[in-house]
């Protein structure tokens, strides 16, 4: 006999997520994950009278989430406006708290790798329909992270192998890479430290190498043992602009304020760039 599925649900012991709980927990071939801050609230007391599975998290911690998460084929979402307004906070903070959480709840269920349907319970954004006629915080604030969630999804080519890198940017263009941060900031600040008042009211320049997308992906791929390729496509307009200013121009160009890794004496051999900072990284893929 085949293992049931399993349903996480947010917010179990409330309206939405209660009511999602006493559907699924009788639909064959499901089994029901109810997610609560507070595993021994009486309404999570009773879903565990029933063997329902309650398992503890919090929308403000998306280790917690990741961990409820864990082995679920599907997720349902449902964040609470209200909650935070009705404890003091004004509608624009209530607004911004639910976005908060509702982009952790959404990165948490993106890094399940088990995870085939993202059930999202949301509204209609009043300031988007009406062109900004009308404003309705606790519409458009839980609307606003429909912009977001999507874009989290994994790119999937069903059979063919690929990991792909989706970025706003030619895969030819080129940006300064710092190598290891883990690493290298420390060689620089012990390297300044040791050069005295010559750093003073200086740069010191920790870009270590220009490379392109597409070689930064080529060489991804080659570490990790992986077919990788990159592909141009939308994303938010802040990192657009960014990869676009580091396209045309060199955002550090050396003048006289700035110190060359030489000019502070740093030997190539001791720094580590982007090869081996993928390198250092492989556990995590």
């Amino acid at each position: 006999m085949q293992n049931p599925k399993i349903l996480a649900v947010t917010g179990a012991t409330g309206a939405q997520g209660g009511g999602v709980v006493n559907v699924m927990k009788k639909v064959p071939g499901w089994k029901v994950r109810a997610i609560t801050r507070n595993t021994t609230s009486d309404a999570a007391q009773n879903l565990a009278a029933e063997g329902i599975e309650v398992v503890q998290a919090s929308f403000d911690d998306e280790t917690s989430l990741a961990k409820a998460f864990e082995g679920a084929h599907a997720v349902y979402a449902v964040t609470n406006f209200w909650e935070h307004y009705f404890r003091g906070k004004t509608l624009r903070e209530s607004g911004t708290i639910e976005e908060a959480q509702g982009m952790t709840i959404a990165r948490a269920a993106a890094d399940t790798p088990t995870l085939e349907h993202f059930i999202w319970s949301t509204e209609p954004s009043a300031a988007k329909v009406t062109n900004g006629q009308i404003v309705t915080p606790h519409l458009d604030h839980k609307a606003n992270n429909m912009a977001y969630v999507p874009a989290m999804k994994p790119v999937l080519h069903p059979g063919n192998g690929q990991w792909i890198q989706v970025l706003p940017t030619k895969p030819d263009a080129k940006i300064l890479l710092s190598g290891d941060m883990a690493v290298n900031p420390g060689i620089w600040v012990r390297q300044v430290l040791a050069n005295g008042s010559k750093t003073f009211g200086k740069y010191a320049n920790v870009a270590l190498e220009k490379w392109s997308f597409q070689q930064m992906v080529e060489v991804w791929g080659e570490v990790l043992g992986r077919n990788a390729v990159f592909m141009r496509g939308e994303m938010g307009t802040e990192m657009a602009q960014q990869f676009k200013f580091g396209e045309i121009c060199d955002p550090w160009k050396e003048t006289e304020e700035f110190l060359s890794s030489a000019a502070l004496g740093i030997d190539e051999k001791e720094v580590v760039g982007f090869r081996g900072t993928i390198e250092s990284l492989k556990h995590l893929f």
